[in-house]
């Protein structure tokens, strides 16, 4: 366990101490140097044992330490023997001093990288030409700004479980997988927003080192304050939410959800540093203390689907273009009413008000970190193998553009064979003509048409085995899922209830198309 020692959040070979990454597939620990091998079990045994054997040696500390608890947010923290400061991190109070029980100590720290002068420059550089009321509030109270080391749970481990595409109403689909993260950061504090403490993420745990109390010679650190139940729920939430983030990225949907069990993680108790001025209860400002990113909670609310209509708009838009580009601007102008209407209803029925509260920061990405794996597993009759799902495809896209175009044309790919047994150009179509085709019966045409190609790629994905080679090899698999009928074609069938119903409506749609092309030539 020697370089256990120097970074207990990087996995290191018993064998010649090199760095061992964890194969999803194999479900053991490889060395990138010497091919030892090692099980998930060993190393959370072997891990455990040095925790053990590393909490005795930092007790033995615990006599030069001082805690210092805050009468005013009750926030509490830890400090070298020595420092005389007593004024909270979170509120700018002066806190009192506390006997410091030696509980929660920390394994792992990321030490500070940059100082307080240049977490102050990057603070003041991003806040630059900005005089909203966030940006005004943080600058009267830079000179508040004050290191704390923050504590965190650095999660680590495998996750089996299911992917869950949601297809129309209550019918789901379930996929199998197994997942890896190897530094799932969980905040363990209560005193600052999660999602604010977040936007400073990344860290780079590959700086981390074993904790000792000189590393708080100059800087506090933060006791965690979190009950066993409230941390076990978030250290659930945020794993499903690391694989959920990579699967959507992959799935290219976002109407999906992560369930995971654990098949053996460990968490290390870690301090990370962040500069922290805390405005009020809605606004703060935070610097990552090794990178330098920067997070800004406004003490606004923001509505993460609150531009629900630029899509459709784009989408028309495009869709106008192509009318005017093939024909005309008779064209355009039917494409952009039939298909806009469609795009706006659609988007406007899938819209959810979904409201948090804002934080922005410098990096322009609340991505945190790329060290999360998901493989998907199947048996295709000779054991469970790697496999690679895909939903969308371009020849899936293509296939769905042109049965809906042809539903959309059929008067049109009825009159053009006509009006050329009658010896007339092709030219003579008045393709305008067919506006009561296009928006009556079309317009639920494409609701139809779009429901069932949604069922028919989530509930039926493309099966592609992950060879020894990292190549791959297509896989047909039998699918017990139904695929539903979209509930909104529940209300079609009331049409066909009987045969005089079911007669009415065929006549009025016979009679709609052969009136559109009747005036078309």
């Amino acid at each position: 366990m020697e370089n256990q020692v120097n970074n207990p959040l990087v996995i290191h070979c018993k064998n010649c101490g090199g760095d061992q990454s964890y194969d999803i597939v194999r479900r053991q620990y490889v060395c990138a140097h010497c091919g030892t091998e090692t099980s998930l079990q060993d190393k959370n045994v072997e891990y455990r044992n040095w925790r053990s054997l590393r909490h005795d040696a930092v007790m033995q500390e615990v006599g030069t330490v001082k805690q210092f608890s805050c009468p005013s947010c009750g926030a509490q923290t830890i400090a070298a023997g020595d420092d005389a400061s007593a004024e909270c991190p979170f509120c700018q109070r002066t806190m009192i001093d506390a006997d410091f029980a030696g509980n929660d100590l920390p394994e792992a720290i990321v030490p500070f990288k940059i100082s307080k002068e240049e977490a102050v420059q990057k603070l003041n550089k991003w806040l630059e030409g900005r005089k909203d009321k966030a940006a005004n509030a943080i600058k009267a109270k830079m000179d508040k700004l004050t290191g704390c080391y923050l504590p965190y749970h650095i999660v680590r481990g495998a996750f089996v479980g299911d992917m869950v595409v949601s297809l129309q109403d209550e019918s789901k689909s379930y996929y199998p997988l197994r997942a890896f993260l190897a530094h799932t950061a969980v905040n363990a504090s209560n005193d600052l927003d999660n999602m604010f403490l977040d936007g400073v993420e990344p860290f780079d745990f590959g700086e981390a080192r074993t904790f000792d109390f000189g590393y708080l010679n100059h800087q506090k650190a933060k006791v965690p304050n979190v009950s066993e139940g409230q941390l076990l729920q978030r250290v659930t939430e945020e794993t499903q939410n690391e694989v959920y983030d990579d699967l959507k990225r992959k799935m290219h949907n976002k109407e999906i959800s992560v369930l995971l069990e654990d098949e053996g993680n460990e968490s290390v108790n870690a301090l990370l540093p962040v500069y922290l001025v805390k405005c009020s209860d809605k606004i703060a400002a935070a610097v990552n203390g090794q990178t330098g990113k920067v997070a800004v909670l406004t003490g606004k609310d923001k509505n993460l689907t609150g531009r629900w209509w630029l899509f459709p708009l784009i989408a028309t838009l495009v869709v106008a273009l192509a009318g005017y580009f093939i024909a005309d601007i008779e064209m355009a102008m039917g494409f952009g009413m039939v298909f806009g209407i469609v795009f706006f209803v659609v988007a406007h029925n899938r819209h959810q008000d979904n409201f948090v509260k804002e934080v922005v920061t410098s990096g322009g990405s609340f991505k945190k970190h790329n060290d999360t794996r998901t493989v998907f597993f199947n048996d295709f009759g000779n054991g469970e193998v790697p496999t690679k799902l895909r939903f969308v495809t371009l020849g899936r896209i293509l296939k769905i553009l042109v049965v809906t175009l042809a539903v959309i044309f059929l008067p049109v790919l009825i009159a053009a064979p006509i009006q050329l047994l009658r010896g007339l150009p092709l030219s003579t179509i008045k393709v305008g003509y067919g506006a009561a085709w296009y928006i009556t019966p079309v317009f639920f045409t494409i609701f139809a048409i779009g429901g069932l190609a949604k069922a028919m790629m989530f509930g039926f994905p493309i099966y592609e085995e992950i060879l020894p080679n990292g190549k791959t090899k297509r896989r047909k698999m039998k699918s017990s899922t139904k695929v539903p009928m979209p509930k909104f074609l529940d209300n079609f069938q009331v049409l066909f209830a009987d045969k005089k119903s079911g007669c009415l409506t065929i006549g009025i749609i016979l009679f709609l198309l052969i009136g559109s092309v009747a005036a078309m030539i």
